[in-house]
């Protein structure tokens, strides 16, 4: 598939960028390059092998009505969110294939995920000033919880998101939109484009895609972080101020 066609989420960012920057309302949005495009595609290959088996679905509520409030009760299909674990490996098997990283044995936290136990996968780039990534694969413990991934960097490890962030049918938007996130949160990482700053009273995080920050729970200790690219060949995105 080409870097710039078919219907992949990027291609639409692109799209959608070079649009708004047409009419002088292109915000902090900035397009992806052709190396970012073509790493997308890599995933997305190996994604169609390690996917293979769990379809994705669309956005329930795009034409119909708002969800009941039963539905935010409600977990109709926990087996589907699958499909978040098959892109992390993805992931993995394309960061490791190009060489940028060794799997590492072990991680050491920051901030801790939401969920205890899971299955971490720690990258460990070859790149100097590049941070690790961690992939830690949360499987359901009973029929009320559903698979999810935490997506973390740095060593010590901070958390920056778990996808999904709810199983529930009333929060469902549907699989790509799961994928985009965790796509984006694994390429401001890969991509040099993350800054954290973690203190034991909350957490600031800022990419090219986006800025956020609060208090958090489950912190270990105090840690800050900026990201350089895993490839010598890449400018990083700009962050900008959020």
């Amino acid at each position: 598939m080409g870097s710039e066609t078919g219907s992949s989420w990027w291609v639409a960012w692109n799209g959608d960028v070079r649009r708004f920057l047409e009419t002088g309302r292109g915000g902090k949005a900035s397009v992806l390059s052709r190396e970012v495009c073509e790493l997308l595609d890599d995933v997305d290959a190996a994604f169609a092998v390690a996917g293979a088996h769990t379809p994705q679905w669309p956005d329930p509520q795009q034409d119909g009505p708002a969800p009941g409030e039963d539905a935010y009760e409600r977990v109709t299909d926990p087996d589907k969110f699958l499909i978040v674990v098959a892109r992390a490996r993805a992931w993995a098997e394309v960061l490791l294939g190009r060489g940028w990283a060794r799997e590492a044995p072990s991680v050491e936290w920051a901030l801790r995920p939401f969920e205890s136990g899971g299955a971490d996968t720690v990258l460990a780039p070859v790149a100097d000033g590049a941070v690790p990534l961690v992939l830690t694969t949360h499987t359901p413990v009973d029929s009320n919880h559903i698979y999810t991934v935490t997506v973390a960097a740095g060593d010590p490890a901070v958390r920056l998101a778990e996808v999904p962030d709810c199983g529930c049918d009333g929060c469902d938007r549907g699989s790509a939109e799961l994928l985009r996130d965790m796509d984006q949160w694994v390429l401001s990482i890969v991509g040099g484009s993350l800054e954290v700053d973690l203190t034991l009273k909350g957490c600031s995080v800022r990419t090219s895609f986006g800025g956020e920050g609060g208090t958090v729970q489950h912190v270990v200790q105090p840690a800050a972080l900026t990201a350089a690219s895993w490839s010598a060949d890449w400018t990083p995105r700009f962050v900008p101020e959020y």
